[in-house]
């Protein structure tokens, strides 16, 4: 009885972890990949109150440059180096990648403005 009661409480912590993660959050980024021959991405998202969302990967080399655009609402953008140091908030248009490896993009509810949440449209060139 007591090993039924606790493998079902080890399956439920189990279950409760992998439905906490969401695809986008922190812990579980989206990886971006432009089509061969290309070098935009476009995806689109939704910045919720009270919800983790939006972050992205990508994989770039030094010297390349990163240029973004974003339409819908308010938002905060970051981006985290290879190296984990970074620009967040107020990451400049374009900004210059000094190093190769998987940079993290970050698109955040700008809690300071009005309309920081709903749909967005973010476009990635390297």
């Amino acid at each position: 009885m007591l090993k039924t009661a606790l493998a079902a409480t080890a399956i439920l912590m189990l279950t409760a972890g992998a439905a906490a993660a969401r695809p986008g959050d922190t812990n579980n980024p989206i990886a971006l990949k432009m089509a061969l021959g290309t070098d935009v991405v476009t995806v689109h998202g939704v910045l919720r109150q009270n919800v983790d969302c939006c972050v992205y990967t990508f994989k770039a080399g030094a010297g390349q440059t990163l240029h973004w655009t974003l339409s819908g609402p308010a938002a905060r953008i970051g981006l985290t180096y290879p190296n984990g140091d970074g620009i967040n908030p107020g990451l400049p248009n374009p900004t210059p990648l000094p190093q190769t490896g998987a940079y993290t993009f970050s698109v955040s509810p700008d809690l300071m403005a009005e309309g920081a949440f709903g749909k967005f449209t973010l476009t990635i060139r390297i």
